[in-house]
């Protein structure tokens, strides 16, 4: 009964008239196609393996420069915290003064390089031709910037107090640790380990 029904089902496709010719065609047309999805599903795999490897470079050296950002904020907080309790004689707080303050210069500049102005500056980039200048800046620079304003605004004539500029700082810091955590991912570069670790 059921090879009746296939039977009479092929007759009406006009299937029992095909020879070896068209089965071979068929078949070598389904081969291509599976071919095809298998070969465009390994692209996609490269495709998704170059662009992580590309991204975990870039974190990598992302994560090495706010390291660095981080430990000269906390010797921001603490020279701020030792003022505030009177350990420096004047002449070392001009001194670490400075030396704060070129730090943060060359930490603002590298950062540049990781965290491009959101505005899109003209070929010439600002008034003097500066592109890396020009724009708001991101985030996480504008948080060390204001750190950098706090060291160099207490020789001023109107500072915050000591007390006033480690509460700033810390605050400051907060600021900077979250915009790059959110840009650096840990719990996606986590997710990433596993997903690795687990394939054969």
């Amino acid at each position: 009964m059921e090879q009746v029904a296939a039977e009479t089902m092929a007759a009406r496709l006009g299937l029992t008239s095909w020879g070896v010719s068209e089965w071979v065609a068929i078949a070598s047309a389904l081969f291509a196609f599976v071919s095809f999805l298998l070969s465009r599903s390994t692209v996609l795999r490269q495709e998704i393996a170059q662009y992580e490897s590309l991204r975990a470079a870039r974190d990598a050296d992302l994560i090495a420069w706010a390291n660095e950002a981080i430990d000269t904020v906390s010797e921001a907080q603490g020279f701020c915290r030792d003022r505030k309790n009177g350990l420096l004689a004047d002449a070392a707080v001009a001194l670490e003064n400075s030396r704060l303050r070129t730090r943060f210069q060359a930490l603002l500049d590298r950062g540049r390089l990781f965290f491009p102005s959101p505005d899109r500056p003209s070929e010439q980039g600002d008034e003097e031709g500066e592109a890396a200048y020009a724009g708001a800046p991101h985030p996480s620079l504008d948080a060390l910037y204001a750190i950098y304003r706090i060291i160099a605004d207490m020789d001023r004539a109107k500072p915050l107090t000591p007390a006033e500029a480690v509460r700033a700082v810390v605050a400051q810091r907060r600021r900077f640790v979250s915009t790059v955590f959110l840009s650096v991912d840990p719990r996606r570069r986590e997710a990433m380990l596993k997903k690795v670790a687990v394939q054969p």
